[in-house]
C-alpha cells in the first residue's frame, strides 16, 4: 500500500480534523515492566475512543544484545487494524531513551499535524515505564518521516508526488500542445504586419519608420547597461570562489556539517573514478571530512575492483567510503535517478537510522563520475546553506563547466558548449536558476522530497521542480561561485543522442507538470509558478518552440527588409542600426568574460585548453555556428522527442561517451587532480571502509 493510512477516515479527514494534539492513526506502544504492550487506534474508532487491538509480548522479545539500542516489531498490531504503511515500522527501546528524550519535543500520544503523526518518547532513570515512538511514512525509506521525527522535530513529512509514470498519459498531448504554442506565436505577429492589403515588407518598413529615434537610442541604452552590470555582478560573485569562503557569523547548528558525495557510475574507468574521488579528498575549509560513496549498479562486474582501488587510493583521506550496489527493480528506469535514489536511501539508513545522525546536518552532493570538484567547493556549499536564514530546504548549485576535455572537440561542439556553459554561469538575475547533473542538498530534505524520483529521466531539473512544490512555488535553488569540471562530448553524432535525451527530459518534465495538476492538491497559484519556472528554463519544451519561432521571424524579417531596403527612413536605419549595436555589446561581453573566466578561475582544473589559432576560429564562426548548433542541438532533438514521446513512449537511456571512454585512452592521475558519466540502474547492498 502507498497509503499513510487507512482508507476509511483517509488523508482528507485527518486534515480535517487533524492538527496537533490530535490521536494519530496506527499504532503505538508502551512499556510497562517487563511487557511491551502495542495498542493499534484507527480513525473509525474516534466515536468511541475505543482502540481496534491490543497486542502484549514479553519484553525480551523487544529486545537486543547491541547496547545502542533495541527494536521491536508491530506487524501484528499493523495486519490486525488494517494499517499497512509501505514499510515496516519498528519501535525504538532500549538504553538510548534518555538520548531520545533530549532530542524530542512531542509528548507521547500527540500527532504533529498533516499527514504524518509523530510520536515522542520519555524515560526516567529508574523507571521501566517508556512510552515508544514511531510514525506513519509513505516512504521505503527506513522511516525517513518515521521514527526520526521523534528524534529530529524539524523533519517533516515525505511528500505524496506523482511517479513519473502517472504522467505518461500526457506524452501523446506534448506534440499538439507544441504545434499549438508554436502557431499562437508566429501567426499573430505575422497577420500585424500583413493587413489592409498591404505587403508584410511594406508594413514593417512602416512600424521601423515610427520609432522615434530617442526611443531607439534609449532602449540600446538600456539593454548595453544592464548587460554590463550583469557581468560585473558575475564578475565579483566567481572571482576568487577558488579560495574558501569565511563562513558566516551564525550557523543553523552549533554542530559541524557531514558532507556525503554520491558518485554515480557505471562501468567508468578507474582511472576517471580515481580522479573524482581524488579530487573529493582534497576538500578544503569544512571541519569533517567528507563520506564518499561510489554508487555502481549490481551488473557492473568491476565494481569492486574499482571500489578496492579507490579504498587504496583515497580511503585514508575519506570520512568513510562506501559502495552501493543498485538492482534494478520493477517500474524503475534505467539510469542516473534510479542508481542514487537507492545509494541515497541506504546513506540515509547508516547515518540517520543506524547512527543517529541529525538529517539536516548531513549535506548530500550529487555529482557525475567525470566530475572534478573546486577543492572548496564543499566549503562553498556549507557557506551558502549556513548563510542562508534556513538553508535546510533548499539546493545549491555551481555554475555548469564542461571543459576538461574541450581541445577534443571540433568547432560546433565547441561552440555548443561555451554558449551553453556560458549561459548557466552569467545567467540573467531574473532567471531562475536549475541545477544540471551536480548539486547539493540536505539528507532531510531529500527525504522530505521522496528522496530522487526512480523512473525519471531529468533527475536534476526535477528534483528542482520537486522543491519549488515543497516550498508551495517558490525559489528553491541557490547559486554557489564554486565549480565542478566535467567532460564534454566531442563527437557530433554523440553530442546529438545526448541532446535528445536532454529534450525528451524537457518533453517529460511538463508531462508531469501535468499529472502535478490533476494528481495532488496543490494550490493553482503555486502550480502556476512551477509552471512558469519550468517553462522560462533554458532547454525546456516552450523554450524550443520559443526558439523555433523565433528563427521563423527572423528569417521572414531578412527577406522583408532585403526587398524593401530602399524604402527605409532614417529613423528605421536607426533603429537597424541599435538592434546591430546591441549584439556588438553582447558578443564583446560573452568573450570578455569568457577570456577572464579561463585566465582566473579555470587555472586550478587541468583543462584541455584549446590553441590561439583556435580561438581565433571560434570568435569568427561563433555568430554561425551559434545558428546551426540552436537547429541541431536543440529544435531538431526536441521535435524529435516530440514524435517519440507521442507515438513511441520512453526514450531508452543511453549514455553518451565522453573524455578518455570517447577517445579510449586513460590519461596519468596525477596530473588530471585539481591544482589548488552518466550513470545507469538501480542496488541491494553497500558496503563500506
Amino acid at each position: 500500500s502507498q497509503k499513510p493510512f487507512p482508507q476509511k477516515g483517509g488523508v482528507a479527514d485527518w486534515g480535517e480534523s487533524g492538527g496537533a494534539g490530535a490521536k494519530a492513526p496506527g499504532p503505538s506502544g508502551r512499556m510497562v515492566g517487563r511487557t511491551v504492550t502495542w495498542s493499534a487506534w484507527s480513525k473509525e474508532d474516534e466515536a468511541t475512543g475505543g482502540r481496534a487491538l491490543e497486542v502484549a509480548a514479553p519484553r525480551e522479545e523487544f529486545e537486543a544484545n547491541d547496547s545502542e539500542a533495541a527494536w521491536g516489531s508491530r506487524n501484528m498490531a499493523e495486519e490486525a487494524s488494517g494499517w499497512t504503511p509501505s514499510a515496516p515500522l519498528l519501535a525504538r527501546v532500549g538504553s538510548r531513551g534518555e538520548d531520545i528524550n533530549k532530542e524530542s519535543s512531542r509528548e507521547g500520544g500527540e500527532a504533529s499535524g498533516g499527514e504524518t503523526a509523530s510520536w515522542g518518547a520519555t524515560w526516567s532513570e529508574g523507571s521501566d515505564d517508556l512510552p515508544i515512538g514511531a510514525a506513519a511514512s509513505t516512504s521505503p525509506s527506513h522511516l525517513a518521516a518515521g521514527r526520526t521525527a521523534a528524534l529530529w522535530p524539524g523533519v517533516g513529512h515525505e511528500r505524496k508526488l506523482p511517479p513519473q509514470w502517472q504522467a505518461r498519459r500526457f506524452y501523446k498531448y506534448m506534440l499538439p500542445l507544441a504545434l499549438v504554442q508554436l502557431v499562437v506565436m508566429v501567426v499573430p505577429i505575422l497577420g500585424l504586419f500583413n493587413h489592409e492589403g498591404q505587403k508584410f515588407g511594406a508594413q514593417l518598413v512602416l512600424f521601423l519608420s515610427n520609432i522615434p529615434p530617442w526611443l531607439s537610442w534609449m532602449v540600446f541604452g538600456m539593454y548595453s547597461l544592464t548587460t554590463v552590470v550583469n557581468y560585473v555582478y558575475h564578475y565579483f560573485r566567481l572571482a576568487g570562489s577558488e579560495a574558501v569562503p569565511v563562513q558566516p557569523g551564525f550557523e543553523t547548528s552549533s554542530r559541524p556539517l557531514q558532507h556525503v558525495v554520491i558518485v554515480c557510475a557505471y562501468k567508468e574507468p578507474a582511472e576517471v573514478l580515481e580522479r573524482t574521488f581524488e579530487s573529493i579528498a582534497q576538500q578544503r575549509g569544512i571541519d569533517r571530512a567528507p563520506i564518499a560513496v561510489l554508487a555502481a549498479e549490481d551488473r557492473d562486474e568491476s565494481r569492486h575492483a574499482c571500489f578496492a582501488a579507490l579504498q587504496q587510493r583515497c580511503g585514508g583521506r575519506l570520512s568513510r567510503l562506501l559502495l552501493t550496489s543498485h538492482s534494478l527493480s520493477e517500474g524503475e528506469a534505467t539510469g542516473k535517478s534510479s542508481n542514487e535514489n537507492f545509494a541515497a536511501r541506504e546513506v540515509y539508513r547508516r547515518l540517520v537510522d543506524s547512527e543517529g545522525y541529525d538529517p539536516f546536518e548531513v549535506i548530500v552532493t550529487i555529482c557525475d563520475a567525470d566530475s572534478i570538484f573546486s577543492h572548496t567547493y564543499l566549503s562553498h556549499v556549507e557557506a551558502a546553506y549556513t548563510g542562508e536564514p534556513d538553508g535546510r530546504r533548499l539546493i545549491y548549485k555551481g555554475p555548469l563547466n564542461v571543459y576538461r576535455n574541450f581541445s577534443d572537440a571540433g568547432l560546433l561542439v565547441q561552440s555548443l558548449e561555451l554558449a551553453r556553459c556560458h549561459q548557466d554561469a552569467f545567467h540573467s538575475l531574473m532567471t531562475v536558476p536549475y541545477p544540471y547533473s551536480n548539486y547539493s542538498l540536505s539528507l532531510g530534505f531529500a527525504s522530505e522530497l521522496g528522496f530522487w524520483t526512480p523512473d525519471c529521466m531529468p533527475e536534476d531539473i526535477h528534483t528542482a521542480n520537486k522543491a519549488m512544490v515543497n516550498s508551495f512555488g517558490s525559489r528553491a535553488v541557490v547559486t554557489i561561485p564554486s565549480v565542478i569540471c566535467n567532460d564534454l562530448v566531442p563527437l557530433v553524432a554523440d553530442r546529438y543522442e545526448q541532446a535528445k535525451r536532454h529534450q525528451f527530459g524537457s518533453v517529460t518534465e511538463l508531462a508531469w507538470l501535468g499529472a502535478l495538476l490533476t494528481e495532488t492538491r496543490l494550490r493553482l497559484p503555486a502550480w502556476g509558478a512551477v509552471l512558469c519556472a519550468e517553462a522560462s528554463r533554458a532547454g525546456s519544451l516552450p523554450g524550443a518552440m520559443l526558439c523555433l519561432a523565433g528563427h521563423l521571424l527572423n528569417a521572414a524579417l531578412v527577406v522583408a527588409l532585403h526587398q524593401n531596403w530602399q524604402d527605409l527612413t532614417p529613423s528605421a536605419t536607426t533603429a537597424l542600426s541599435l538592434m546591430g549595436a546591441s549584439a556588438v555589446v553582447q558578443w564583446t561581453c560573452f568573450w570578455a568574460a569568457e577570456l577572464a573566466l579561463w585566465a582566473t578561475l579555470l587555472q586550478q582544473f587541468p583543462l584541455q585548453r584549446p590553441s590561439f589559432v583556435r580561438w581565433l576560429l571560434l570568435i569568427a564562426v561563433m555568430p554561425f555556428a551559434s545558428l546551426v548548433n540552436s537547429l541541431l542541438f536543440f529544435i531538431v532533438p526536441t521535435l524529435h522527442a516530440l514524435y517519440h514521446a507521442a507515438f513511441v513512449g520512453e526514450l531508452a537511456y543511453v549514455c553518451a561517451p565522453k573524455g578518455e571512454a570517447a577517445r579510449g585512452l586513460a590519461p596519468g592521475l596525477d596530473k588530471l587532480s585539481p591544482r589548488g558519466t552518466r550513470s545507469s540502474s538501480p542496488s541491494s547492498g553497500v558496503s563500506g571502509l
